[in-house]
């Protein structure tokens, strides 16, 4: 696919600068494209019917306190995940008690960034990057417009400077 004919070559991705003494730390963030892997390893709950009083219909309880327990994991679980996925555009970095394939060990990444020296203010940055690159926040699409409009503005007024530049105020051709 290509848009403005620039081909697109992958998915988008942030950089985030940690400065420390030994040498800045560079950690590279990439929006996940794929879901498959989480949803085919958990399962999204499902909230139990209730039939109310004078009703036909059952509908979803979503007000059953097992549901609201099940769902806040799994909602848990999909961060860590993606947080996880997103930093493995980083192929340098290793997680020493994290395996993708035991969801009980996906949350360790917080403490192993915390043993490593980052701040909470820096996990808070690298877990707001993960989320605003994977559902693009109000302010990123607000910036993208604004440069979008920024160069069309650009665009309209070379075009007009060039157009004074032939033309002089009545219409007619410029001479040199």
């Amino acid at each position: 696919m290509k848009i403005n004919g620039k081909k697109l070559d992958g998915p988008n991705y942030d950089i985030l600068a940690f400065p420390r003494v030994g040498g800045d730390i560079i950690i590279k963030i990439q929006c996940v494209l794929d879901y498959t892997p989480f949803t085919d390893m958990i399962e999204l709950p499902i909230a139990p019917k209730i039939q109310l009083r004078g009703q036909k219909d059952w509908k979803p309880n979503v007000e059953d306190p097992k549901y609201n327990e099940a769902i806040g994991k799994y909602s848990e679980l999909k961060t860590h995940w993606m947080v996880l996925k997103s930093l493995e555009i980083n192929d340098d970095l290793e997680w020493e008690t994290v395996d993708m394939a035991d969801t009980e060990t996906w949350g360790n990444y917080v403490k192993e960034l915390e043993e490593s020296g980052f701040a909470d203010m820096h996990i808070a940055k690298i877990i707001n990057s993960v989320a605003s690159i994977n559902g693009l926040n109000d302010d990123m699409m607000e910036a993208a417009k604004e440069r979008f409009l920024a160069g069309e503005l650009a665009e309209q007024l070379q075009n007009s400077l060039k157009d004074a530049a032939v033309n002089t105020q009545s219409g007619d051709a410029a001479k040199d």
